[in-house]
């Protein structure tokens, strides 16, 4: 167990030490390593090839002379399921845990001992195929800088006609209401720590001396 801690203790560090930029929908990491723009190259793409080998995931980008590498690919992000216990706190079948899958693209910009990652997220993929207009009011609310009112607002407005039509009363609508800012504070910061750790790996595998 102590190990366990030591370990999450050392990425919280890790996360903490870097410095990071955080847009509403992206976070943006600069790395030193000490190799060339063409060692770099070909160790981020080795990287790539063996995190991104679905047919879902598709370089958009590869180009040796300027340094840029472009890739989209679908992340999926876990959290706590707080409206839904809301509306049915008692019920055995409302998971503690929810996830919602995005599109997302990954710019990465080489040069001699530095690249800088921009990790965007693009849309939420909704479970319906035909697609389904929650899923933009979802995606609007996420903000990584911090909760984003004005959107959520507009997501909760849209979500309570059809709670009024299910007859649910004032006070469990206005505890959803606050159990959807208190998930989406939970995925925002989850989202951008996930994006941290993948932009780590990143510089982790860019800092291997290929021996073998």
């Amino acid at each position: 167990m102590k190990k366990v801690y030591f370990i999450i203790l050392l990425v919280n560090v890790s996360l903490q030490a870097q410095e990071w930029k955080v847009a509403e929908k992206s976070v943006t990491g600069v790395f030193d390593v000490n190799k060339t723009k063409s060692e770099l190259f070909a160790l981020i793409n080795k990287w790539i090839s063996i995190n991104y080998n679905s047919a879902q995931n598709v370089i958009q980008m590869n180009d040796a002379e300027s340094g840029t590498i472009i890739i989209k690919g679908i992340n999926e992000v876990v959290y706590s399921n707080l409206p839904a216990k809301v509306l049915q706190p008692n019920s055995k079948y409302v998971l503690e845990k929810t996830s919602t899958k995005f599109n997302h693209t990954i710019e990465v910009n080489i040069k001699d001992n530095k690249f800088r990652v921009v990790y965007t997220l693009t849309d939420a993929i909704s479970p319906n195929p035909a697609g389904d207009i929650f899923a933009s009011y979802f995606f609007n609310s996420v903000n990584l800088t911090g909760e984003n009112t004005e959107a959520l607002k507009a997501y909760n407005d849209e979500t309570e006609k059809y709670l009024k039509q299910g007859l649910i009363g004032k006070e469990k609508r206005e505890k959803y209401k606050q159990a959807m800012v208190e998930m989406f504070t939970e995925l925002n910061k989850t989202i951008v720590e996930n994006m941290k750790i993948t932009m780590m790996s990143i510089e982790k595998s860019a800092k291997t001396e290929d021996k073998w």
